[in-house]
């Protein structure tokens, strides 16, 4: 029998009071001036020594929260059942969650220091139609969730995961490698995070700025000895502000690289049958898990950074309530070309034999032209021409300098025109999108739970029309293409969506 095989409620290891205190200075930091505010209050409405009020208030808040977190630890409950995972907690209100195994999305399980010591994990319950983890047994022993994992495995239909090896064409094997990233590859991370990359932006124009200023500071400290002095003075102020600016942008990015290492070191990403694994990190070791079958679509992200390493980002999608957490998402941070493919082959298997996920594929088509002239129009000429009229009584003609403003969106809009891209296959679509990088997003059509066909009135005077298909992990567009074409294929992605046999999620 199964260590998770019990009709008893049971605690979890004391250290849980470590977790609920972390949840609560989570919550406080999230709102901290609600939070904080009384506190405070009273700390300045008594008289005193300011000192001695902080170190007080400061005694105060620590003896609160952890008094709560393990009154909270005391009135927290879990239960296995034959089909469905009991969690009951509150101390005042009290709630309980019943979590069926046959809902459950992913079992991933959260590793710090402190639990390695006593072989304990925090197992945070995934579920479907959920925003974030529905559920959370803090420090249980490792053992019980390993046993729990192989329970929710256990409870997949064996038909189900018939079907998904007939799909694959063989019988996947348990435990198979599909990549592993070194300590090169989290310096890449961290230098393609989207911080870094505002930060490397921001370093550009600065600097450019402060090298102006000097040479103006320059140029101007000829007139005479006295005016020199003071310039050297302010070109010397302008060189170290120049250079805490930069060693704050650096000290930035380091941090970046830093959060990288913490968060994906050792990353490993291996299958097991039809379940994706992940494990990665270096203090605190995370492991996530995800089935084949709760995949709604894959996101591949692939910035300028990224593109310049030759690397890209992919986000396996799960069904969700509302937006997602970070915390949803099953991610692989870096991957190239060749280990791109293997993962998105290994997803959807012979169910999608066009799939090319790459940003450059030949297979995309662009669409119409005529979205071109419907972005300009609509943030170019009419913005520009309603603020150049409104300007016009302030200043003159002299408005008429935000006609500019036309000849700067134009590129713009022509960028984002070449990176619109599509591919229809039999199984399943791929779209494609981007400004400064690329974003490219695949679904299967069985997945798909809705779709509808607008036409704004200039799409609807050149026989064009915008897409959206809805699923269960969010909404994707397919803007301006041939409205009869946008017709059938609405009909073809129900019609293959009905006479599916398999489940979506």
């Amino acid at each position: 029998m199964s260590t998770t095989d019990t009709k008893e409620w049971r605690h979890t290891s004391p250290l849980a009071v470590v977790f609920f205190l972390g949840q609560i200075y989570q919550t406080i930091a999230q709102n901290a001036v609600q939070s904080l505010a009384p506190l405070v209050a009273v700390m300045f409405a008594y008289k005193g020594d300011l000192l001695w009020k902080i170190i007080f208030g400061t005694a105060a808040f620590f003896v609160i929260t952890i008094a709560i977190s393990v009154v909270r630890y005391w009135f927290f409950r879990y239960q296995i059942t034959d089909d469905s995972i009991l969690i009951r907690e509150g101390v005042i209100k009290k709630t309980q969650l019943d979590i069926k195994f046959d809902r459950i999305q992913a079992i991933n399980t959260k590793q710090n220091i402190l639990d390695r010591a006593f072989d304990l994990v925090t197992v945070k319950i995934d579920t479907a139609g959920s925003s974030k983890q529905e559920g959370n047994l803090p420090a249980i022993r490792s053992e019980q969730a390993s046993a729990l994992k192989e329970r929710i495995r256990r409870e997949k239909p064996v038909a189900e995961i018939a079907k998904g090896a007939e799909d694959a064409g063989e019988e996947i094997a348990t435990e198979r490698p599909i990549l592993s990233l070194s300590s090169r590859d989290m310096v890449k991370i961290g230098l393609s995070s989207n911080r870094a990359l505002i930060f490397l932006a921001f370093l550009g124009p600065v600097i450019q700025q402060f090298d102006e200023e000097i040479e103006e500071s320059v140029d101007e400290g000829t007139v005479d000895t006295a005016i020199d002095v003071a310039q050297q003075g302010v070109q010397n102020g302008i060189e170290i502000g120049l250079l805490i600016v930069v060693g704050f942008l650096l000290l930035l990015v380091v941090a970046s690289v830093v959060g990288a290492f913490l968060r994906y070191h050792n990353f490993r990403l291996v299958t097991d049958r039809q379940t994706f694994h992940s494990t990665g990190g270096l203090i605190t070791r995370h492991e996530h898990s995800v089935s084949f079958a709760k995949i709604q679509s894959v996101l591949i992200s692939q910035n300028p950074v990224m593109r310049l390493f030759g690397r890209f980002r992919l986000t396996a999608k799960k069904a969700s309530s509302g937006k997602q957490s970070s915390g949803k998402h099953f991610v692989v941070p870096l991957c190239d070309s060749q280990q791109l493919l293997l993962v998105a082959g290994t997803v959807f298997g012979s169910q999608f034999d066009q799939l090319d996920l790459r940003p450059t594929a030949d297979a995309f088509e662009l669409i119409s032209r005529h979205y071109i002239r419907s972005r300009i129009l609509s943030l170019g000429v009419l913005p520009a021409l309603l603020v150049t009229g409104l300007m016009s009584f302030v200043i003159g003609y002299y408005a008429a300098l935000f006609l500019i403003w036309i000849a700067l969106i134009t590129p713009g809009v022509w960028i984002k025109y070449k990176k619109y891209g599509y591919v229809v296959a039999k199984d399943g679509m791929v779209l494609r999108r981007g400004f400064v990088g690329f974003n490219v997003s695949a679904f299967l059509h069985r997945k798909v739970q809705r779709v509808s066909v607008t036409q704004t009135f200039l799409q609807k005077r050149k026989g064009l029309a915008t897409m959206r298909f809805y699923l269960a992990s969010g909404s994707l567009k397919l803007r301006y293409i041939d409205y009869r074409m946008a017709n059938k294929l609405r009909d073809y992605v129900l019609y293959r969506v009905e006479s599916s046999q398999l489940a979506w999620h």
